[in-house]
Parts: C-alpha cells; structure tokens; sequence
C-alpha cells in the first residue's frame, strides 16, 4: 500500500522519499554532499527541474541544505536544548579551593589511548590520513639539504626567527598584533601553559579552572602544588562568566586558565561579548589569564573566533597556543606571548627543557611562508566537521535514551552526558575489554567529579569498524543502565 501510495505522488516527491530513505538508511550521512541536479536527473530519468523540484522539496522538510557553487548536503540533525550537556554542577566558585585529585584510572587510560589495535575514541588528535604527511616529509627533506649540520643544533630560545615571524603573520587572524620579539617558540601548547603557570605562581596560589577542562592542565595544576577553584562551562557559551566573576569575587584567585575556542571537551566558543568581559573581569580583579587557543584554528564555520588576548588592553592575557591540532601531533611546536614576564619565561625555558626540536621549527616555519597551511587547515576543517557530526549523530541514535551530547562548533571532541548513577570509569573499563578506548569523565574534574560523563573523540573516519565500535559501547551503556 506504501508503495502504491507513493507511486501515485508527483515524480519530484517520489524522489525526494527515495532520497530521504537512502539518508535513513545511512548511505548518505551528515554532511555528506549528494549527487548534483544533474547527476539526479540522469539517473531517475527525470528533468533537472524535477531534480531541483526533489531537493527543494527536502531542503523544506529540513534534510538537506544547499551550499553556494558546492551543491546539495545532508543536513545534520539539530540538537534540542535538552539534549546537550546541562551545566556541571561545580560548586568551586563558592566553596574552598581544592586541591587536584587523580582518578585511578588515570595510567590505565592514558595508556589505551593510542594503544594499537584499540579504536581511537579516547585520542584527542588527527587520525594519520588527515596528517598533512607527504608534505611534511618533503619539508623535512628540503630544510635538512639546505641548513645543513645547522638542522641538528639547538634552536635556543627564543626560538627561530623565521618561524616567529610567520606565527606572528597568523596571529594577525584571530586579532593579536604582536612582533616576533615578543613570541617564544614552545614544545607545544602545554609547555607554554606550564612556563605561562610558573612564570607567576607558587605553591599553594589559587588557580581557577573550567569544569570539565582538559585533564593535561589538571596535571599541570596538581604537580606545581597549587590550589583550584571549578568554575562551570555552558554546552554552547563556554564558560560561565557569573560563575567565574563570583570566584575572582570571592577567593584570591592568581591565575585563570581558560580555553575559548572549540573547547576540549565540550567543543563551546566564548561569545565575542563574553570573551571582553572576562578580560574586563580579570584586570578589575588582577586576576592573570592563561589562554590556551589550541583548537582556535579548526572551526566549523566560515571565520575563526578572537582570541581571549585580542580584547586585551594591557597585560591580562597570557596567550598560548601550538600546530598539534592543525598541522601534527608530532611536531611540537607552540607557542607563548608572556608580555612582561618574557625574560622570567625565557629563563624558564632555558631550565625546563633547553630548547625545542630544530628540524620541527624549521619545516613549520617552511611551511607556513609557502601558504600550504591553509590549503591544508580547509580540507582538514571539512573532514573533521564531517566526522564529527557523523559521530554524534550516530551516538545520538545508537545510545540509551536520556543521552546527551555536545554540538561543537570546532574542533573534534564530544562530550557525552549519561543519566545519573552512571559511572564512566566503569565504562571505559569495559569499553577497553572490547578494544574501545573513551576517556571517562573523571578525568576532566578537580575533584573527580563528572562520572557520568566521557568524552569521545571524532579524529578518524566513522568507518564499518567504528560504527560497530558505537553499538558495542551503546549496548554497554544499556546494561550498565539496566544493571547487568
């Protein structure tokens, strides 16, 4: 009768439901770009005014959406509020600051996260396809001919100067204006937090951090023996900027360290009008801001955000920032803008790890002036937003109900919220027993709080491996949930 039905419907409608079921059905995921007009009307032997006549039908219906010069996409699902991660109930910014807790699962997981035969979930970085290998191979190549022995010195810091200038020609994007004097190259993002933290506090200063934040910082946090206040971070405006005024309010805060943009993990940008107040905030209350803009690069929409430190009047912002996201893992190449604290970071440096991998310096810095890196960084942007929302929608019709999940505007983290009494080390453990790596959401808080949460990475392809990989851990969580 469903059949008949729809042979009974004007030709552009029967195509339209065909098209819509070959969606359902997966052949064409979120993101993916369908066949053209043309190659429609061919292949159902229809008109192209049919053909278009079928698109239009489904780009009302909300399916798909149409890109200018680029054709006709499968538009992702959107996420109802009460589907995205609720606030985290950090409740830091008014009780005492604590000092960091490690969960015990700590080793265990970081040690699975790139183990080899373990689907990747649990690892925050490009899957190897992505890797921009062929040209860093041919850098590396080229550099060592023409430095010569020069390539196997120390780049001492501040690190070189041809690379310096081409980090502060890109720094110009998202709204700083700095001389490569003022830069120090690092080995990456985190040693440049690590010398941005050192550089002003001591043992036992009060640090405000985000609720969830990235565990790496948590680590810095815990090892150099300070003291964190939690503040919330919201699923779509980063972090809470009440919450935050209240804890600079109400403790000596030192330091603040913050991720604006394409936050890990809940993939949240700081609204611009957001971002200006926090500054404002910070200097009424002398409170440092440490900025770690590593995902700053990798937006899903058509501009990148300003960074914290383009709202900065004087000397509120530290600004932190590498190429392991954008370029590779591997390289390790950040850096710093410590303002007046330059000479205290540059003797940091210098004490901490001498200086930073030259070959990796200069084949960066090659790469950057020939222009190739933002040949590479839009390709890269369109694979990993299509990843990510493949990923997302997949859990979202694959997981127990009550699941919510974040919708990032960058990068290629999700966060994952489960009912209450659900316990992600539990998960992850089991999820390992399946060669399914996830990071639980311990991991993320001071305290070891946020267990019924996790984090998932969306670096490599939803391919038949991880889509399975999906359904195991979906069925986990169910009998997790059911008590089995």
């Amino acid at each position: 009768m469903k059949q008949s039905t729809r042979n009974a419907d004007p030709k552009y409608q029967q195509i339209a439901a065909k098209v819509e079921d070959l969606i359902s059905a997966g052949t064409f995921r979120a993101g993916d770009r369908l066949p053209s007009v043309r190659s429609l009307s061919r292949d159902w032997s229809v008109s192209v005014t049919t053909a278009i006549g079928a698109y239009s039908l489904l780009e009302d219906k909300g399916v798909v959406e149409a890109r200018d010069r680029s054709g006709y996409f499968v538009r992702p699902k959107v996420i109802a509020a009460d589907r995205l991660p609720r606030r985290t109930r950090a409740e830091g910014a008014k009780g005492a600051p604590v000092s960091i807790s490690s969960a015990d699962i700590t080793e265990d997981v970081m040690d699975s996260t790139c183990a080899p035969g373990v689907v990747p979930f649990g690892a925050a970085v490009p899957c190897d396809d992505i890797l921009p290998t062929s040209k860093l191979m041919t850098l590396y190549h080229s550099v060592i001919r023409s430095e010569g022995a020069t390539s196997f010195q120390y780049a001492m810091p501040p690190g070189r100067e041809d690379l310096r200038i081409e980090i502060a020609k890109r720094l110009i994007e998202c709204g700083i204006a700095v001389s490569p004097e003022e830069i120090i190259v690092t080995s990456g993002a985190m040693d440049a937090i690590l010398l941005a933290i050192k550089s002003f506090c001591e043992p036992g200063d009060v640090v405000a951090v985000e609720s969830p934040t990235y565990f790496g910082i948590l680590s810095l946090v815990k090892e150099l023996g300070l003291k964190a206040i939690e503040v919330p971070v919201l699923a779509d405006d980063g972090v809470c900027v009440d919450a935050l005024e209240e804890a600079f309010k109400s403790h000596p805060v030192k330091a603040c360290i913050l991720q604006p943009n394409f936050h890990n993990p809940m993939g949240s940008v700081i609204p611009t009008d957001s971002k200006r107040r926090i500054v404002e905030l910070a200097e009424k209350h002398r409170v440092t801001i440490i900025e770690d803009d590593l995902y700053g690069d990798l937006f899903f929409g058509a501009k990148r955000p300003p960074a914290l430190k383009a709202f900065d009047p004087g000397e509120v912002v530290i600004h932190c920032g590498s190429y392991s996201k954008a370029l590779a893992p591997g390289l390790r190449v950040g850096w710093i803008l410590p303002d007046s604290r330059y000479h205290r970071v540059k003797n940091l440096k210098y004490a901490t790890s001498i200086a930073n991998a030259t070959v990796s310096e200069m084949v960066v810095a090659a790469f950057l002036k020939t222009g190739g890196v933002d040949r590479h960084l839009r390709k890269i942007r369109k694979i990993l937003a299509q990843q990510t929302l493949q990923i997302r929608e997949a859990i979202l019709r694959e997981f127990p109900e009550g699941t919510r999940i974040s919708n990032p505007k960058g990068g290629f983290v999700l966060w994952c919220e489960m009912p209450d009494g659900f316990d992600s080390e539990k998960f992850s453990v089991a999820a390992l027993n399946r060669k399914i790596s996830i990071v639980p959401g311990t991991l993320f808080s001071a305290t070891c709080g946020l267990r019924n949460l996790f984090r998932i990475s969306c670096g490599s392809p939803l391919d038949e491996r991880s889509q399975r990989a999906i359904g195991i851990l979906a069925r986990l969580a169910q009998a997790q949930l059911d008590g089995k």
